[in-house]
């Protein structure tokens, strides 16, 4: 019984299976999100449907409405992404950012004052160059450097589990 203990609380063995738990959970929180985002898309369009039957909501209510299905839909993409490939994908974060303040400014733009319109240009351009300037940048990854034994301890260790 203490030697099936002490193999479960081997530090690399436990961190392993504490990994494996936390990501689990992880992913089943990212589901209920991508179920909770699909419930509230259809929710939108059976709103969008009830507004274009009965032909009284302006026409700026009725394309932030539409708008609105597009950030959902965006985030549906999203996250679908992250449990795909394991990452956030900052240019589909960025594309979303950019649809939702321009939604924003489609509904409240005769309220704004000139100083909120030099504000929204300045954060829609530095998102403009965060989405593009990757471009042109090169990736440059420094490899790794192992050392022997270090190389030799991991060998030692996957040939044990």
């Amino acid at each position: 019984m203490k030697k099936k203990f002490q193999k479960l609380v081997e530090p690399h063995k436990l961190h392993s299976k504490l990994g494996d738990t936390f990501e689990f959970v992880g992913d089943l929180f990212i589901v209920f999100l991508i179920i909770l985002l699909f419930y509230l898309g259809f929710l939108a369009l059976v709103d969008i449907g009830h507004d274009l039957i009965a032909g009284k909501t302006p026409f700026e209510e009725l394309l932030a409405k539409f708008i609105y299905i597009f950030i959902l839909t965006e985030l549906f993409r999203l996250m679908i992404i992250y449990l795909r490939e394991r990452r956030v994908d900052i240019p589909t974060v960025i594309k979303t950012t950019l649809i939702a303040i321009l939604r924003e400014v489609i509904i409240k733009a005769p309220h704004y004052k000139f100083l909120d319109f030099i504000g929204i240009s300045l954060l829609l351009l530095s998102l403009g160059v965060l989405l593009y300037a990757p471009e042109f940048f090169p990736k440059r990854e420094k490899p790794v450097k192992l050392k022997k034994k270090a190389v030799k301890r991991a060998i030692r260790r996957k040939l044990e589990l």
